[in-house]
Parts: C-alpha cells; sequence; structure tokens
C-alpha cells in the first residue's frame, strides 16, 4: 500500500511540476518574441480576439488585426531591449507578464495576460504603457 500511495505521489508531483515548467516556457517564449520584435511568433499565441492597448489607444481586435497593430508598433519602437521582471499566475490558472520594453524611441511598460483555452496558452490582453 505505501508504494502505490508513494508511487501516486510522485506521479501527481511530476504532472504538476511539468506543466508548471510548461507555463513558465510560454511566458519566456512571449517575451523573446517581444525582445526580438518579432510580431508573427508573438501572434502564434494571440487569440482569436484580445484586448490590445497601444499607448493611449485601447481596443479588441481580431488576431489578425492585433498582428498588424503590434507589428506596427515594433516596427516604429525597434526593442534594445525586453526584460521580463515579473511573472505570476491567478488562482484560475490565467498567467501574466510585466516587463519593461527599451527602445529607440523610448520605454515602454509591456503587461500581457495568458490564459489557457482548450489546453492551449492564448493571450488575451496585451499592453504598451509608456514610461
Amino acid at each position: 500500500m505505501k508504494k502505490i500511495i508513494s508511487i501516486a505521489f510522485f506521479v501527481a508531483f511530476f504532472v504538476s511540476a511539468s506543466k508548471s515548467v510548461s507555463s513558465a516556457d510560454v511566458l519566456d517564449t512571449i517575451a523573446s518574441a517581444i525582445r526580438s520584435g518579432n510580431s508573427g511568433a508573438l501572434s502564434q499565441y494571440f487569440d482569436s480576439s484580445l484586448d490590445v492597448t497601444i499607448l493611449d489607444k485601447e481596443s479588441v481586435y481580431s488576431k489578425a488585426q492585433a498582428q498588424m497593430v503590434v507589428r506596427d508598433f515594433l516596427m516604429k519602437y525597434p526593442a534594445k531591449s525586453f526584460n521580463l521582471i515579473h511573472r505570476g499566475t491567478s488562482p484560475e490558472g490565467s498567467q501574466y507578464g510585466i516587463g519593461t520594453l527599451i527602445s529607440s524611441g523610448g520605454s515602454f511598460r509591456v503587461y500581457f495576460l495568458v490564459r489557457n483555452k482548450s489546453g492551449v496558452s492564448l493571450i488575451k490582453e496585451l499592453r504598451f504603457e509608456k514610461q
């Protein structure tokens, strides 16, 4: 009986640990796409519609529209660096990342909210705000 409980504990621990690693990987992958200014790689994580705030303009866009808006922003303000300074997970399982984007045009606070939809992590909200 002890062996069965130990094995069940190990399996539960391993599955839990592997989920948190993959969750961290999603945030790191998104951060890497922002860092490199790769709107195509970033948009792979866009939900079918998402809230996008760029400077003072906020709107809900389709995935295709958001990709164009974000691409234009990243072309106008090419990244010199991006540091993910805070990450977290809500009790409901949503994840978020907050970072600082340094570009030739200034410094921006970047926030993104990632939700799990049918087993896939997708960006539901993305903000680029002038610091």
